[in-house]
């Protein structure tokens, strides 16, 4: 008997037990209930991790999705610029590139030839390429170099001498590309050709440039000035004082044509040099809406064989670049000499003709200077 009453307190107590844990949990489970309904209040989320992870899921997507739609907002902004330049195609077969150069170059570098010319249209060609460029682009490491070409440098191309400006004229940007290759040992395949007249809005656009200006210089710049303002229409002041001199468009584009002061052809590639640096410094301290009328501007004045995907594609890198200047082709200069200029050319009753005495080492030179890495890998 005494055992059976020990065994049912033994139940008794068990059972106890057992309902005091119930009432724990029950009540645990209303402090619960309570607590989520004060973070749902004030905004908290308290739900399990798997609605955490889907919250942020939605987050991602939204975030992706505005992207997205930047992205193609600034798309179809670029392709609404770009559209305004003329694009056009040039033969490969043409262009004068060997195997040896390509091989020698490799696949990490962009070589663009730049032409600017004083076309009267975007369809004219039959004109000169006043200035010439040759910008290489090293793909790795985001370095541009640049050097001009001297507009009235004799080189050779399909067994007869040629000056370079004047290849623009006979065959437009694949003739001249051809004579660049020919005589460069490049592989340059792609151009860009700006015709100055666009230069004169820019500069205005932009408020002018510096330019610090010798006496013997002004009656050249107020010459070409006027020639400059009556073909297209402008009216511009003479430069009148020596020194630092805030130049409009026109005048700085009279600036650039200067050939026939101390330094003839060579100068004159120098100064060109100083106008397009003087307008770059402008256009990074622009702000948009002024970069903005400048693209309007210069833009219907482009030709170029770049398609708008390559073109918006290092765009996009601009800021990455590195960009150095080079001296000028040929380096090694024979005394300029001069020959009667042609009919219709203002200022000037000749024009220089620049020789090189050693073009040979000159491109030797360069191709160092381009292609450094290139050939220290070749070397190893």
């Amino acid at each position: 008997m005494e055992d059976k009453r020990v065994g049912e307190d033994k139940m008794e107590e068990q059972k106890v037990e057992e309902q005091k844990v119930e009432e724990q949990k029950v009540e645990e489970q209303k402090v619960e209930e309570q607590v989520e309904g004060v973070e749902e209040q004030n905004g908290v989320d308290s739900k399990p991790e798997e609605k955490k992870t889907t919250s942020k899921k939605k987050i991602i997507i939204g975030v992706i999705a505005v992207l997205a739609a930047v992205a193609i907002v600034i798309g179809v902004y670029a392709n609404s610029k770009l559209s305004k330049v003329k694009q056009t195609t040039v033969d490969e077969d043409q262009l004068e590139i060997s195997e040896e150069v390509e091989e020698e170059i490799g696949a990490d570098y962009l070589n663009v030839a730049i032409f600017g010319v004083n076309a009267k249209s975007a369809d004219d060609k039959a004109v000169d390429s006043d200035a010439v460029y040759v910008a290489s682009l090293n793909e790795k490491t985001k370095e541009v170099k640049i050097f001009s070409v001297y507009g009235n440098t004799m080189l050779e191309h399909n067994g007869k001498s040629v000056k370079m400006k004047e290849a623009y004229a006979e065959g437009g940007a694949e003739e001249a590309i051809a004579v660049l290759n020919e005589n460069l040992d490049l592989n340059i395949k792609d151009y860009v050709t700006l015709n100055f007249a666009a230069m004169v809005d820019m500069i205005d656009t932009l408020g002018g440039i510096e330019i610090e200006v010798t006496e013997e210089e002004i009656p050249h710049i107020n010459g070409y000035a006027q020639g400059i303002a009556k073909a297209l229409g402008k009216d511009t002041p003479d430069v009148t004082a020596a020194g630092m001199q805030t130049l409009n468009g026109v005048q700085a584009t009279g600036y650039c044509r200067i050939r026939v002061t101390e330094g003839g052809d060579v100068k004159r590639g120098s100064r060109q040099m100083e106008v397009i640096n003087k307008m770059l410094e402008k256009l990074t301290t622009s702000g948009f809406e002024q970069v903005d009328k400048c693209m309007d501007i210069v833009l219907p004045n482009v030709e170029t064989n770049f398609e708008n995907g390559d073109i918006i594609s290092y765009g996009a890198d601009a800021k990455k670049y590195k960009v150095s200047l080079l001296p000028a082709f040929p380096r090694t200069i024979k005394e300029q000499v001069r020959q009667p200029q042609k009919e219709g050319v203002q200022f000037a009753d000749f024009e220089e003709i620049v020789e090189g005495t050693n073009l040979e080492k000159d491109v030797e030179d360069i191709h160092k200077e381009l292609f450094l890495d290139r050939i220290q890998e070749s070397d190893k």
